[in-house]
């Protein structure tokens, strides 16, 4: 009953604060944190544990597998270079920095290395959910950093922990082998399980199953590489990528509206969950400090949170000025802001989240010699309090940051559609009569579908000159237009001209067409 009144809880939380968040227009995330951090100051949530476990083997995997279909390869392959920068090096110098900020401040070498390794990875559910107004290609760069770095940083912070408990004293080759090994084992893991899923979901054509195969895919993936002693979020995400580019020509479009739909609502939850759940460990963590004074617990917060913010401008503001003097750029460069405000943007866009709290929250509480581990309340307490600074502030303050330097959506996108939808069409009635001939069509059926598809092929080249305020209002007149229908039909069932069954088939083709003219984002 207690596990069913916790999510209760969290929905009804999620429902609220996102819904005020997109009123009031302050960041969802931010809110969702506020109001977990009161719930965690009620009774009944002022002693929840948040289980590392839970984030790790159950969260996590979800939340990246349904980021790895939605990323864009194109944009992967075109900064490669630069994401594999921002996933491993700085992961590395991130580590480092906080590490050396934390032991001037007299925390003992072992803890502050894992106190660099928590915090060292951007967490994919933070930039989608307050970095997700940010052009293409700046925002898949981002993406595609969160997804990689959590294998980097899981991988070195196991590292840190053995030397914290002292169950382990590997140099510098030792760490090198183990990262390898975890990352292509990870790898390896998720091109096996990637691989099973395309050739499985090729001969399979049924929605439910097909749902359920795409559930187990990311928890399979995990687990496998988890068995090999690999990097189960690497798995995950390498799975993903091979469902995404494999997708469109195995999986049919019922299935694919079937699962998208499922993985919209999950990470929707999921993600306003964990902001909830961080929230409320924050009292917790307040409470939980004994191993120094709370005002130098508070220093080092603020201390670190710079460090991390400074040590993330220094390194993208360094890549950016060496991939210009190479020719190779992390925005193409042309008309438009300059590079150092685009770096400035991704800097500002470095959220850590879940993926950082639940690293802390597994940090051992005994050493291998029996002793406690005296310094992990401070680490979960930086942890804590760092996530919400980074959130706070620069999540409150982005939107400012990205209209400073200049960035908008991306115009180029609504080209490549009107060139997508029109080159569609025209191989599309190229091949009516060679289609015709094979299953059989009359001529009247060639005739009327020739007759829609050239309709449709000069609607597409009309409008390619109108300007985007003529397409946003025809948009809106289609959407209109479609409601009265819509309460047309529902009248005609209510006054019992037509049954419930003709209804939702009715509901359905009108449900198409609002999904083609609103597309899979949100509306406006």
């Amino acid at each position: 009953m207690e596990v069913l009144v916790l999510i209760v809880v969290l929905g009804v939380t999620v429902l609220v604060g996102t819904t005020l968040g997109g009123r009031y227009r302050v960041a969802p995330p931010v809110l969702l944190i506020v109001f977990g951090v009161l719930l965690g100051l009620a009774p009944p949530l002022s002693e929840l544990t948040l289980e590392p476990d839970l984030v790790l083997l159950i969260f996590l995997p979800a939340i990246l597998y349904r980021e790895s279909l939605t990323i864009s390869l194109r944009e992967i392959r075109a900064n490669l270079p630069v994401i594999g920068l921002l996933a491993v090096v700085l992961v590395v110098l991130t580590m480092v920095t906080v590490s050396f900020t934390a032991q001037a401040f007299g925390v003992n070498p072992a803890a502050a290395w894992v106190l660099g390794a928590v915090l060292a990875p951007t967490d994919a559910a933070a930039v989608t959910g307050l970095a997700k107004r940010l052009p293409r290609k700046l925002l898949t760069t981002l993406h595609a950093e969160s997804l990689i770095n959590d294998g980097t940083a899981l991988v070195i912070f196991a590292v840190a922990v053995g030397l914290l408990t002292q169950s382990a004293e590997p140099g510098a080759l030792g760490i090198s082998e183990e990262f390898v090994g975890a990352s292509v084992g990870g790898v390896l893991a998720g091109l096996l399980v990637g691989l099973a899923v395309v050739l499985i979901r090729k001969r399979l054509d049924d929605p439910l199953r097909e749902g359920a195969l795409s559930v187990l895919t990311p928890f399979g993936a995990f687990l496998l590489a988890d068995s090999m002693h690999a990097s189960g979020v690497l798995a995950v995400v390498v799975a993903g990528l091979i469902l995404a580019y494999a997708g469109p020509r195995v999986i049919r479009a019922r299935s694919r509206v079937l699962a998208y739909a499922f993985w919209d609502l999950s990470t929707f939850l999921i993600n306003g969950g964990l902001f909830v759940l961080l929230g409320t460990q924050i009292p917790r963590a307040v409470r939980g400090v004994t191993s120094t004074s709370p005002a130098r617990a508070v220093v080092i917060v603020l201390v670190v949170t710079l460090v991390v913010l400074c040590t993330r401008l220094f390194f993208i503001y360094l890549t950016a000025q060496s991939a210009k003097l190479r020719r190779r750029r992390m925005v193409e460069q042309g008309p438009g802001p300059s590079s150092w405000r685009v770096g400035t943007v991704a800097g500002w866009a470095g959220f850590r989240g879940a993926v950082s709290l639940a690293a802390a929250l597994a940090v051992p509480t005994m050493t291998v010699s029996g002793r406690p581990v005296v310094e992990r309340d401070l680490i979960i307490f930086v942890t804590a309090l760092v996530i919400v600074l980074i959130m706070l502030i620069q999540g409150t303050t982005l939107p400012l940051v990205v209209r400073w330097a200049g960035l908008a959506g991306d115009p180029e996108r609504v080209d490549e559609a009107r060139l997508a939808r029109m080159r569609a069409t025209e191989v599309g009635l190229a091949a009516v009569p060679h289609v015709a001939a094979e299953v059989g069509a009359g001529e009247d059926a060639v005739r009327r579908l020739q007759a829609e598809y050239q309709r449709h092929l000069e609607d597409v080249n009309e409008s390619g000159g109108d300007t985007a305020e003529e397409r946003r209002l025809e948009r809106k007149l289609r959407l209109g237009v479609l409601a009265h229908k819509r309460r047309e039909v529902t009248r005609l069932r209510d006054s019992r001209e037509i049954d419930d069954l003709v209804l939702l088939e009715l509901q359905a083709a009108l449900d198409n067409e609002e999904i083609r003219l609103l597309g899979r984002g949100p509306s406006e």
